[in-house]
């Protein structure tokens, strides 16, 4: 079975394929041959003789250069990656083992802002012993609200790392769904008609959304306005979910505590948005999942789902 696999990446090491994850793969799956393709070149040329692809980019035009593939797999959780239509008998698949890397960046940005860990360092800034200033913006993760606006494989692995920390977590989704066995009373999953009623009572929105036109600016100024002054906003999903000058506006005039932002409508971001003039804007240049586990995990996925296919 010819696997070919192009996983490169210029500038993040752990995006780049590696020999011995390439060899956990054969390992795993009986006659499985990994071939790894360090440019565009060379993936297209395996491509003739592949039955499946490992790759972060697929061209519509390179189906017809592949007469025996019957799966395109790629690690990303974006649906957005992959602008083709596949021919009849050929599967594309994405992933969803971010979750777990990109919860723990969360509940570091939850606690970097609860515990005054980024605002210590702005405040050094100005004042070599900045104690008074940064007392009075001290507060408890514990006994807050936290509501995960896109509750899926991500939203859950966030819900689940949180809770440990004593908040209320509600969770929305395009339809009300089941609770997680973690969930206490107090928690919920709710529909995203919901929403608004939901954002008044929320100390901390957490956005963890797909791209698509359901997600278009779904927090435009309206429900930004929704928010309390002492609301933050994290997005690990996709930029498009918010409206990113309504949110500069809140932040600059105090009606938002902070927001911690990982992803962008445009990236990377302009230097002229305003979100970089704020000083309780804190920018990830979109690397929430980044760590030295990302393809591991992926390979373990992809051998989950390749034995899941051939039981079929």
């Amino acid at each position: 079975m010819k696997i070919s696999a192009w996983l490169t990446h210029p500038e993040i090491p752990c995006f780049n394929l590696t020999k011995s994850q390439a060899d956990s793969i054969e390992k795993s799956i009986d006659e499985a041959q990994v071939k790894i393709c360090r440019d565009r070149d060379e993936f297209i040329d395996s491509l003739e003789e592949s039955e499946i692809v490992l790759a972060w980019t697929f061209l519509q035009e390179w189906f017809d250069l592949a007469p025996g593939l019957r799966w395109v797999v790629t690690p990303a959780a974006g649906r957005d990656y992959f602008q083709v239509e596949p021919p009849n008998g050929i599967q594309i698949d994405y992933c969803s083992f971010h979750g777990e890397i990109i919860a723990e960046t969360v509940i570091g940005m939850l606690l970097s802002h609860c515990r005054g860990l980024r605002e210590t360092e702005l405040l050094n800034r100005e004042n070599p012993w900045p104690r008074r200033d940064l007392a009075g913006k001290l507060v408890p993760l514990r006994g807050s609200r936290l509501t995960i606006l896109g509750f899926g494989n991500i939203g859950t692995w966030i819900a689940k790392l949180a809770k440990p920390f004593g908040v209320q977590v509600t969770g929305v989704r395009r339809q009300e769904g089941v609770s997680p066995e973690f969930f206490e009373a107090g928690d919920e999953v709710i529909g995203v008609e919901g929403l608004d009623a939901t954002l008044p009572t929320t100390d901390h929105l957490v956005l963890a959304l797909p791209s698509g036109k359901g997600t278009d600016q779904i927090m435009d100024k309206r429900r930004l306005g929704l928010l309390p002054e002492n609301a933050t906003i994290s997005n690990v999903g996709r930029g498009n979910a918010v409206d990113e000058g309504a949110l500069a506006a809140a932040l600059q005039e105090g009606r938002l505590a902070a927001a911690w932002l990982d992803v962008f409508h445009n990236e990377p971001l302009e230097e002229n948005s305003p979100l970089r003039s704020c000083r309780n804007a804190f920018i990830m240049p979109h690397c929430s999942a980044v760590s030295p586990n990302y393809l591991e995990l992926f390979c373990a996925e992809f051998i989950e789902k390749f034995r899941a296919r051939e039981s079929l």
